[in-house]
């Protein structure tokens, strides 16, 4: 039985809509890799595998129902081990009284459910790992990183206040920056040192509409951002039942695995055939990974190589710890992609100063779904809505120009049908 496999059988009577499911897996490989593997030059851009995840959907669509367990399978222990020397259990006793009241620091550090800048902030300067390891050449070496997982119940609270500097601060972190510096007025200095933070929020459609005052949406964050948008459970319970036998063994099987990810450590590399496909798909022929035209999501598409890294390290760790991706592995990553971005442009419908957006996006759902229509039928369907036939017309107009259905003639007759 697969990771994938198990974490199906652990959460099976969870009734949240299978995209928040498989996004919640992915996150989870992510965040438990934290800045220990990465692409690329270690010291020159390298790609880490933390996410920037927002799941969106109506208040009972069952946001929080899945990022539950998720946080259970991450909240594991670290080992008992004894100091190397006095000076290290020196510094292990002070930044365990300091940090976190006398507890050990755990494998992957989730933080509070924080809301300010200056809880960001201050979360990430106290955390502090350290990963020893043998180089090439037999040297023993010792890598520090501030990796952390933050899980909001609310997505859009945090830009309440400071949304600039907070927005400023989650992109150094998404790029896994270095050090960042935050000056206090009456307390010490906040440094955070080699970030890695993976961030999981959930959010309605409304509240997450209202972020265009405040141009986050607009700016580069929501650009790292995965948009999950789930509209309703995959299926209904009265209540939870408890887990079974199986699902209690397969929460085993997960939990002794993310242990294992966390001794991973090093730069992950393509075999040839992966190679090839990334040429191909990402730099001679951009617009087979461009699957939605929503004109909202172009900021997302410039940087779909990136999301596309990000999703590849948690595709190929969740199969295996060796550090070479393969052709399937990107493959999957690809498609695992495509699926959440066919309905990623719906939180984004009405926004804006287009007055007909949402009726265009309803024009374009229905001639969806009913695979080819004629003008009549969708003028009769939508009578309500459309204030003049000429509007109408200047709607499909534009759908056919964004490539989002098209128009073909059959037997003298005009027919709109997907594209």
């Amino acid at each position: 039985m697969s990771l994938y496999e198990d974490w199906c059988l652990y959460t099976k009577d969870v009734q949240s809509p299978q995209p928040f499911v498989d996004a919640a897996f992915y996150f989870m490989i992510g965040a438990a890799l934290q800045r220990r593997v990465w692409f690329g030059d270690l010291d020159f851009h390298a790609v880490f595998p933390n996410q920037y995840i927002a799941f969106i959907g109506p208040a009972s669509a069952g946001k929080s129902l899945i990022t539950t367990p998720m946080k259970d399978l991450l909240e594991i222990p670290a080992d008992v081990k004894s100091p190397e020397n006095d000076l290290a259990a020196e510094l292990l006793g002070e930044d365990s009284e300091t940090n976190r009241k006398g507890a050990r620091q755990p494998l992957i550090y989730i933080a509070p459910n924080s809301t300010t800048f200056e809880q960001f902030t201050q979360e990430t300067s106290r955390v502090a790992y350290l990963h020893r390891y043998v180089d090439s050449e037999n040297r023993r070496k010792a890598y520090h990183h501030s990796s952390l997982v933050f899980i909001l119940d609310e997505l859009t609270s945090i830009f309440k206040k400071n949304a600039e500097q907070l927005s400023d601060f989650l992109l150094e972190a998404y790029n896994g920056g270095k050090k960042y510096v935050r000056k206090l007025k009456h307390s010490d200095t906040d440094f955070c040192t080699n970030m890695c933070i993976s961030l999981l929020g959930n959010t309605t459609l409304g509240k997450f509409q209202s972020l265009q005052n405040q141009d986050i949406l607009s700016d580069g964050f929501m650009a790292r951002t995965i948009i999950v948008y789930g509209i309703e459970k995959r299926f209904h319970l009265y209540s939870i039942p408890p887990l079974s036998d199986d699902q209690k063994a397969a929460k085993v099987r997960l939990q002794s695995y993310i242990r294992e990810l966390t001794k991973v450590y090093g730069a992950v590399t393509l075999n040839d055939e992966a190679k090839e496909y990334i040429h191909h798909h990402f730099e001679l022929h951009p617009n087979l990974i461009h699957t939605n035209k929503h004109p909202m999501l172009d900021e997302y598409y410039g940087r779909k190589n990136l999301h596309h890294q990000k999703i590849l390290f948690a595709i190929h760790f969740a199969r295996t710890t060796d550090m070479i991706i393969t052709l399937q592995d990107a493959e999957n990553a690809t498609a695992h992609l495509a699926r959440l971005e066919k309905d990623m442009h719906i939180p984004f419908v009405g926004m804006g100063r287009n007055e007909s957006a949402k009726l265009t996006e309803d024009i374009c759902r229905y001639i969806k779904t009913s695979n080819k229509t004629t003008k009549k039928s969708i003028f009769i369907r939508f009578y309500q809505s459309i204030k003049t036939p000429d509007e109408l017309t200047r709607v499909l107009d534009d759908l056919i120009t964004m490539d989002r259905i098209c128009r073909v003639r059959e037997n003298n007759i005009e027919y709109y049908g997907a594209k």
